[in-house]
């Protein structure tokens, strides 16, 4: 039994992991994956991928809105010569070519993925993106939104009926995480750190400013700041200006993310409002970190009201330099709130549960 998976890319975030995990579990329950890419750059996860036995390949759509016919006769091509159970979607709005070009060519189901807040606030690139949605209406079975805060919205803002979605969490490696022994650390200052792509949608800045409002209230940090992207140069000409060379590192985008977590005293995770899930958010919980996070929609949920974390107000370096201070002054509080974050996330986070509901809505006979 086939699925065809499309992602835009091999980047090293959020999408293509889940894709990834769902590819390697379904592969050991019997069903084969076959992966398209959107894009041929970047190529972060390529390796990953390539581990496994499915079939790869990546479209050539071009520019322009010549693209979106494109784009429905080149997955009608591949439904016809792979003959897919499903098709899912980690695109949304391109969803609706891919569910098109499915459709007609029998593919009986196909779900697209729901990572991100609606962005309103984009106008009238907003409207194009609800109009994509909308063509997609008639030919997608579900969609797969990762958390009820991102459900909530994809119905009030995309006009959508509640019927034609699911909350679905993301999942992590669990094995990966949860398996790590957490050590008493004796670092000459607190560590932090925050996994994420260095893009504007996330919020590496104020946690950079708020470590120099640390510093003048005589707490010195260390910050390993976890991820690649374009956003890096202007990340660096901001340590550079505040003279943090010294405190904040960026370490790149990394495969060994299991082992730098485990030397971490402290997880910051500063998000936007249209963060959906946060899976970094979640591995940190399965490591049994403390966490101080924004108090965002999808932190909110994740963390159950700041039960299972620190939680300050987004974009605020003063606020997010207080929860840090705090949480470090009372380490014991700390380590029982990472304890009940840890039993949510091997509880909630699993990529066991993940794929065996997202083949619930594909049609999938997932062991």
């Amino acid at each position: 039994m086939d699925v065809l998976i499309l992602i835009h890319s091999f980047a090293a975030e959020g999408c293509p992991q889940l894709a990834l995990l769902l590819c390697r579990h379904w592969e050991r329950h019997g069903i084969r994956p076959v992966l398209v890419l959107l894009e041929s750059e970047p190529q972060d996860l390529r390796s990953e991928f390539e581990a496994l036995s499915m079939p790869v390949c990546t479209l050539a759509l071009g520019q322009g809105q010549g693209r979106y016919p494109r784009l429905i006769w080149q997955i009608f091509r591949l439904c016809r010569r792979h003959r897919p159970a499903a098709v899912l979607s980690f695109p949304l709005g391109w969803h609706a070519c891919i569910a098109w070009g499915a459709k007609l060519s029998g593919v009986k189901r196909v779900c697209a993925h729901v990572g991100n807040l609606p962005p309103v606030w984009t106008g009238h690139a907003f409207g194009k993106f609800k109009a994509l949605v909308q063509l997609g209406r008639p030919v997608t079975h579900r969609l797969l939104c990762c958390s009820d805060y991102i459900r909530d919205a994809t119905v009030r803002d995309f006009g959508v009926r509640p019927t034609e979605t699911v909350a679905i969490y993301n999942a992590c490696d669990l094995e990966a995480f949860a398996s790590l022994k957490r050590l008493p650390h004796a670092h000459h200052h607190p560590r932090l750190g925050m996994v994420a792509r260095l893009e504007q949608h996330k919020d590496q800045p104020t946690l950079i400013r708020a470590v120099t409002l640390l510093r003048q209230r005589g707490v010195d940090v260390e910050v390993w700041l976890i991820g690649e992207g374009s956003q890096r140069l202007a990340l660096e000409r901001l340590i550079a200006e505040l003279e943090l060379a010294d405190r904040v590192k960026l370490l790149g985008s990394r495969r060994d993310i299991p082992k730098l977590l485990n030397q971490l005293d402290l997880f910051v995770f500063a998000a936007k409002p249209d963060e959906g899930f946060g899976i970094a958010l979640a591995e940190a919980m399965a490591v049994g970190l403390p966490i101080v996070a924004t108090d965002v929609g999808a932190c909110r949920e994740v963390l159950e009201d700041g039960l299972l974390g620190r939680l300050v107000p987004p974009g605020d370096p003063a606020a997010l330099a207080a929860g840090i201070r705090e949480v470090l002054a009372d380490p014991l509080a700390a380590g029982r709130c990472a304890e009940r974050a840890r039993v949510r996330a091997l509880r909630d986070f699993s990529v066991e549960a993940m794929a065996q509901a997202y083949g619930r809505e594909l049609g999938l006979s997932v062991a």
